[in-house]
């Protein structure tokens, strides 16, 4: 019957062995373990969050969209008022005394007044506000961008975690049968006490890893559902089981000046300067009289053929302090535009090279992983394992062997995040816009 004891703990062992996912690439999965505390397994491709539908619903629903959008419009309405004719005013004068009177007849004064500047400040003046419409649309597509931006981060990192999740709950699947293996090669009296102890160690951080994972899902969840506009704890599909890998291409582009032509901070900080100039051309004719045109009707006057008048008035800009004073102004500003148009093109292209080196980086460290590390760490667990069969190591190999695979599996994962992470950093530098964001009108 003793004989029999090694015979069974070797078979369990084989069997634990058998069941290690090991696989030549990450892709390769082990079968979905079901939860022991909820399901945010990764899941088929068919009931996956899928990412287009993420950022139809952000685009659409976010609040910071809608108050940018109709500060937009808002702007444009400014627009077409400052271009427009101010409304005419309209005079009425009157004698009471006069109504009734037997001696004289009834005396009044109607007459209206039409503002029509002759020098062109009314077409200055629209021009500034076309310009700072087109700011408003710009700045609408950075919040748009930014909150694409923002939709990416909070996806990778949806989908980093359930993919810990997953090979931890794979991990709290095969421990027990580890466990039963380690109890029965102590009771056989081939390994001490500590073998088994160390199982329950590692149950035990296994267990508090997974209430850990659990609250990162649920901030991850909560960050998604806020950008949809939806409650935090709104249920969610768990992300597929794989993400796509982005392009490592684009890094060999000359990236300046497409971010130069794509920003829309860039092009904002154009209008901005551009109604900046224009109010340097309004400021020099504010030396120029504003001229107003009237007609009226006038009973004061006795003789019927001086009633009807017309006339022309204008101010008088003779406050020369006050008008010099506001074309320093008007320059001052437009010096401070053209700086802020360098500032502005300074910060685009130190973003995009510096997203598009760590882009670059982290598309060398995936590589790393992918092909080089975890085949490595396979090829170790499966030299640890074949030399525990044959009693030629001892368990705490074999566990470390195991770690240093599936932490191999995670740091892929972690790692194929990032470089999602990183394109999303790099298309914002770049002022990429995705599908969604092309159909739009543009500002």
């Amino acid at each position: 019957m003793q004989k029999l004891v090694p015979l069974v703990v070797l078979g369990s062992l084989i069997l634990f062995c058998a069941l290690v996912p090991l696989g030549p690439a990450p892709a390769a999965q082990a079968p979905v373990i079901e939860p022991r505390h909820i399901a945010t397994a990764p899941s088929s491709d068919s009931t996956a969050l899928d990412f287009e539908h993420v950022l139809r619903r952000v685009l659409q629903r976010n609040p910071s969209i809608a108050a940018a959008r109709a500060a937009w419009a808002e702007a444009q309405a400014h627009a077409r008022q400052a271009g427009a004719l101010e409304g005419p005013m309209l005079e009425v004068m009157a004698a009471p005394g006069s109504f009734g009177s037997s001696s004289v007849g009834s005396a009044y004064r109607v007459g209206i007044t039409q503002a029509f500047p002759l020098f062109g400040q009314r077409r200055l003046r629209g021009k500034i506000g076309e310009a700072e419409a087109a700011t408003a649309g710009w700045d609408l597509r950075s919040a748009q961008l930014d909150l694409v931006h923002r939709a990416q981060m909070a996806y990778a990192d949806y989908w980093e975690v359930a993919r810990a999740i997953s090979l931890n709950q794979e991990l709290l699947a095969l421990f027990p049968q580890l466990r039963r293996v380690s109890l029965a090669r102590y009771s056989a009296g081939q390994v001490g006490q500590q073998e088994p102890l160390q199982v329950d160690v590692e149950l035990a951080m296994l267990d508090h890893e997974a209430v850990v994972l659990e609250r990162q899902r649920l901030v991850a969840v909560a960050v998604l559902n806020v950008l949809m506009h939806d409650p935090p704890d709104h249920w969610l599909p768990p992300p597929p089981r794989e993400i796509p890998l982005p392009d490592t291409s684009v890094v060999h582009a000359d990236l300046a000046p497409r971010a130069r032509a794509l920003r829309p901070e860039m092009r904002a900080a154009d209008a901005r300067a551009e109604a900046s100039r224009a109010g340097v051309a309004l400021a020099g004719r504010q030396g120029l009289p504003e001229t107003s045109f009237g007609i009226a009707y006038d009973r004061f006057w006795g003789e019927p053929e001086l009633r009807t008048t017309l006339g022309i008035t204008m101010n008088l800009p003779v406050t020369l302090g006050r008008l010099s004073a506001a074309r320093a102004e008007a320059r001052e500003r437009l010096e401070a535009s053209k700086a802020r148009q360098d500032l502005v093109r300074d910060s685009v292209e130190l973003q995009v090279a510096v997203a598009a080196a760590r882009f670059h980086e982290q598309a060398h460290d995936v590589a790393i992983a992918r092909e080089r590390l975890l085949p490595l760490a396979e090829r170790t667990l499966r030299a640890s394992r074949a030399s525990y069969e044959a009693n030629r190591t001892d368990f705490l190999t074999v566990l470390n062997s195991l770690r240093g695979f599936l932490r191999a599996r995670l740091e892929t994962d972690q790692s194929l995040a990032t470089l999602y992470r990183a394109r999303a950093d790099l298309d914002r530098a770049l002022g990429e816009l995705p599908s969604a964001l092309k159909e739009e009108k543009q500002p």
